[in-house]
């Protein structure tokens, strides 16, 4: 899921670029905190595991997922602070934190999918 999270990332760091373009500052920093579950699985996956060659257990893979949602949902919460409508920032951190949340849980499935399979190899 290494390459589809490259993608999910690259695509918010192009709505970034087209917000402080069109003077959007707020909404660009906003867009931010979307980025951080699908990096961290971009650095376990590909960065760690791959190039390090330093093995990732299922639990590690896990734990960094749930600490990248919980940073994320703390920097969605402060990023809201910038906008300027109630209804606005209801919406923002409940649809940020949707994504981030269904994000994680497929890449939990994804790992989980994998330790079992591995597993299953072995034996």
């Amino acid at each position: 899921m290494a390459i589809e999270c490259i993608v999910i990332t690259g695509i918010f760091f192009l709505f970034v670029i087209v917000f402080f373009r069109s003077k959007r500052k707020e909404w660009a920093i906003a867009t931010l905190p979307l980025t951080l579950v699908p990096l961290t699985d971009v650095v376990l996956e590909l960065v760690l595991a791959r190039i390090f060659k330093i093995e990732v257990t299922a639990f590690g893979g896990i734990l960094a997922l749930v600490i990248a949602v919980a940073a994320s949902a703390a920097w969605v919460g402060a990023a809201a602070g910038s906008l300027k409508h109630k209804r606005t920032k209801a919406t923002y951190i409940g649809i940020s934190n949707a994504f981030n949340i269904a994000l994680a849980a497929i890449l939990i499935n994804d790992i989980l999918a994998d330790a079992v399979n591995i597993q299953w190899f072995f034996t």
